[in-house]
C-alpha cells in the first residue's frame, strides 16, 4: 500500500455507503472510504493510505452531520469491531440493508417480481450467541475480556455488550476479576454465551484442562450471578471435541424453539443468534413454500433443524442434508424425540453427486453458509426442481447463484431482507423461486 505524508487531512463530502457500511466520498477520479460516515455529512479525515485510485480514511470530525445520525449506546463503539452502524438510526439500517441487497440483485440483472416487508425486531438486546475473547497480558499483569477491536487482533474490555441479552451473568467485567483470581488464568482463550429459551450456558475454551481449584472457583463465580435463567458452565479444552459441562451435574439440555417445536442445541451447533427474527423467518418460510403433505422436500445445509423440523410437522417425506456426520445423528435424535417423519441424510453439498440417490424433491430449502451454494446448484437445475427457496447470509453469493437459477429457466416470485444483526452492515435474505419449465411425469 502507497504511503502517505503523516496525519495528510482532507475535507469530503459523502454520498453513499459501501457494502460493509462505510462512508463513499468521492474527488476527481479517486474514492475514500470513510469508516463511521454517513450520506449527506461533510467530514475531516486522516489519509491512511491508497490502492489504486482507492483510499482509505480515518474520521477526524464531523463538519455537517445527516438527520440520521444518532448516538452510539455503547461506550466501547469507538474501539470494538463488533457493530458498525450504531451512529446510524435504526431506520436508516434497515433502509441501507435493504438498498444492498437490491444494488447486487442489480448487478446480476435480476427481477423480482414483489419485496416483502423487511423482517425486523428489537435494535437492541437482541443477540443470544456470542464469542468474546480472552487474554492475559504478563506486560501488564491482567486479563482481558472482550471483543477484537476493528481491524485489529487486539481485544478491547468489554463490561456490557448492550447486542446481548441484559442478564447478570454477562456481565464481563465481573468475569474478568473473577478470572483474575485463577491459578491458570493465561489459558482461557475465549468465553462463549449461549442464551436458550430455557437456560444459557457459558462456554470457557481453554489450551489445557483447568486444575480443579480452577474449576470449582468458576462454579462458585457461575452460582453468584445465576438470576432467572438458569445458567450451565462449560469447557472446551479441544477443539476438534465437544465441550463438556462441570455444572451443574444433571441440566436439561438448551433449548430454542422453531414454529412451537423445542428443538435441542449443543454449545457447538450453529444457531440463528436473533430469536425473533428466526421465529418470523421461518414462518415466512413456511408461508412461501407452503409444502403439502405428499410433497418431497429437501433442507439442504440443515445444521440442527431450525427449518427441517417445522417443514416435517407439514409433510410426511422430509430430507435433512447435512455434511456433518454428528449434525446427522443430531437430526435425527431430534426428529425421533419429536416423533417427526423426517429423514437424515450425510451427504457432500459441493456438487458431487452426493444427492442422486434421494427422490425427486417438490421443493427445496437452502441455507448455505457465506460462500453460496454453487456447487449443488446445477444438480437442482437438472432436476427442475419446482420450487426453491433460498436463504442467504451473503447477498453477494446469493445474487450470483441466482443469476445461475434465472439462466436455467426460474424466476424470483419473491424476495425480502431479514435484519438478523441489527447495528451490524449484515444481512440475511429470503428469495422464492419458482422453474418456468414443468417437470415431465
Amino acid at each position: 500500500m502507497k504511503q502517505t505524508k503523516r496525519e495528510q487531512r482532507l475535507t469530503l463530502s459523502v454520498d453513499n455507503l459501501t457494502s460493509d457500511g462505510e462512508g463513499v466520498a468521492r474527488r476527481n477520479r479517486d474514492v475514500y472510504f470513510v469508516p463511521g460516515a454517513l450520506p449527506g455529512e461533510d467530514v475531516e479525515v486522516i489519509l491512511d493510505g491508497r490502492r489504486r485510485k482507492v483510499w482509505q480514511t480515518r474520521l477526524l470530525n464531523i463538519l455537517q452531520s445527516s438527520p440520521e445520525r444518532v448516538e452510539p449506546q455503547c461506550p466501547h463503539y469507538q474501539r470494538c469491531g463488533g457493530c458498525d452502524l450504531q451512529h446510524l438510526n435504526y431506520a436508516g439500517q434497515v433502509a441501507f440493508k435493504q438498498e444492498r441487497v437490491a444494488r447486487e440483485f442489480s448487478r446480476q440483472k435480476l427481477d423480482v417480481e414483489q419485496w416483502a416487508a423487511p423482517i425486523t425486531s428489537e435494535p437492541f438486546h437482541y443477540r443470544r450467541k456470542a464469542r468474546l475473547g480472552v487474554r492475559f497480558s504478563k506486560e501488564r499483569g491482567e486479563n482481558f475480556v472482550g471483543f477484537r477491536e476493528a481491524a485489529s487482533a487486539h481485544i478491547t474490555n468489554i463490561d456490557r455488550c448492550p447486542v446481548l441479552p441484559d442478564l447478570p451473568a454477562l456481565d464481563w467485567a465481573y468475569w474478568r476479576e473473577q478470572i483474575a483470581q485463577l491459578q491458570s488464568r493465561s489459558v482461557i482463550t475465549q468465553i462463549e454465551a449461549i442464551v436458550g429459551d430455557n437456560a444459557m450456558a457459558l462456554v470457557f475454551r481453554v489450551l489445557k484442562p483447568l486444575p480443579s481449584a480452577d474449576q470449582n472457583q468458576l462454579i462458585a463465580s457461575a452460582k453468584a450471578v445465576e438470576s432467572g435463567l438458569p445458567l450451565q458452565l462449560w469447557l472446551k479444552t479441544d477443539k476438534d471435541a465437544p465441550a463438556q459441562r462441570i455444572w451443574p451435574e444433571d441440566a436439561e439440555p438448551l433449548q430454542h424453539h422453531s414454529d412451537e417445536l423445542a428443538l435441542t442445541i449443543q454449545p457447538d451447533d450453529f444457531v440463528q443468534v436473533n430469536g425473533a427474527v428466526n421465529q418470523a423467518m421461518v414462518q415466512q418460510a413456511l408461508d412461501w413454500l407452503a409444502p403439502a403433505g405428499s410433497e418431497v422436500i429437501w433442507d439442504l445445509f440443515a445444521g440442527h433443524g431450525n427449518f427441517s423440523m417445522p417443514l416435517a410437522k407439514r409433510s410426511q417425506q422430509v430430507f435433512a442434508v447435512e455434511g456433518d456426520e454428528r449434525m446427522v445423528s443430531s437430526l435425527s435424535l431430534q426428529a425421533e424425540k419429536l416423533a417427526l417423519p423426517l429423514q437424515a441424510i450425510r451427504a457432500d453439498l459441493d456438487g458431487s453427486g452426493g444427492l442422486q440417490p434421494l427422490p425427486d424433491p417438490d421443493a427445496v430449502l437452502l441455507d448455505p453458509p457465506r460462500a453460496g451454494a454453487a456447487g449443488i446448484i446445477k444438480e437442482l437445475t437438472e432436476r427442475r426442481v419446482p420450487r426453491i427457496l433460498y436463504v442467504s447470509c451473503d447477498a453477494a453469493t446469493l445474487a450470483r447463484d441466482l443469476s445461475t437459477l434465472t439462466e436455467a429457466g426460474y424466476r424470483i416470485r419473491q424476495a425480502g431482507i431479514m435484519d438478523m444483526f441489527p447495528q451490524t452492515h449484515h444481512v440475511e435474505t429470503m428469495v422464492l423461486l419458482e422453474n418456468k419449465v414443468k417437470r415431465h411425469g
